[in-house]
Order: C-alpha cells, then sequence, then structure tokens
C-alpha cells in the first residue's frame, strides 16, 4: 500500500511551522550581542549553534558553564539537524544558549569591571603623588579596557 497517495501521510508528516522566539521576555532582554541577533532573529540552525560552541570552547567556557547533558543536547542537534523545527526542542535549546550567552557575556563583564578597579586605584596613587589631572583617569573608557586586558603595566 502506497502511504503517499492516501491521506494517512498528511497526518503523520511533521509540521512545517518554524518557532522562532519561545522565550520568556526576561530571556530575551538578557541576550544581547551579534550571535543573540541571529537567535532572535531566525530559527536554530546548525550555523549559529556552531558558532556559539566554538565560541564557548574558545573561551573554555563550554564545559564549566553546561552540563553534560545539555552539551550532548547540542551536541546531537548539531550532528543531526540542520533547522529546529520542533517548539519544545527549540524552547529548550534556547534555555541552554542563553546560559552559555550569558557566562560568555559575564566573563567580559568580570575583566572589565577588574580594569575599572585597576584604574581607580591608579588613579588614587597618582592624586597622591600630586598629579592634579589623574583624578579623571578612572572615568576614561580606553584606561579602563587597557588595564583590563593587560596591556598598561
Amino acid at each position: 500500500m502506497n502511504y503517499m497517495r492516501t491521506g494517512l501521510s498528511a497526518r503523520f508528516k511533521a509540521p512545517q511551522r518554524v518557532m522562532r522566539i519561545v522565550s520568556s521576555l526576561g530571556n530575551r532582554d538578557m541576550v544581547s550581542g551579534v550571535l543573540s541577533k541571529k537567535l532572535l532573529e531566525g530559527p536554530i540552525t546548525r550555523g549559529v549553534l556552531v558558532a556559539l560552541k566554538t565560541r564557548g570552547l574558545r573561551l573554555r567556557l563550554w564545559y564549566s558553564a553546561l552540563s553534560r547533558l545539555e552539551r550532548g543536547l547540542v551536541d546531537l542537534t548539531i550532528r543531526w539537524v540542520d533547522k529546529v523545527r520542533s517548539g519544545r526542542m527549540t524552547e529548550t535549546l534556547m534555555r541552554i544558549l542563553v546560559k552559555l550567552v550569558q557566562a560568555l557575556e559575564h566573563g567580559m563583564g568580570r575583566v572589565l569591571g577588574r580594569g575599572g578597579e585597576l584604574a581607580t586605584r591608579a588613579s588614587e596613587l597618582a592624586v597622591g603623588w600630586g598629579n592634579k589631572a589623574a583624578f579623571h583617569w578612572r572615568f576614561e573608557q580606553g584606561f579602563r579596557r587597557a588595564l583590563s586586558l593587560g596591556l598598561l603595566f
């Protein structure tokens, strides 16, 4: 019996809808950056997952930010799916990817915060030594960024 010619094949077909955003507004606000725009604008594709995994591996956050089960789910999705069509799968992957993106951004925020502390200390020392213009060093973003990245020592 040929199922393609009967009405049974339409009933067992996967839905062709693609859910674009399945997350709460709180999660949507927390996701920012170039890769997150790809997440919010269109469906989750293999390219988006590979890009986020690559960033996580390069910054050594892939294993610490995600559990073994979450990493396995992302790896299997990369291996077997070109574009995620299931709403439940999209929701699950969004939770995992938001977790990873938050870890990626938190690491850089921590580094820049450390640069602000170093800039404030350097400014206080220089003002204590008599340099009155050094008071404004603590507010200059370039100086803070340079200290946080270790360019000035």
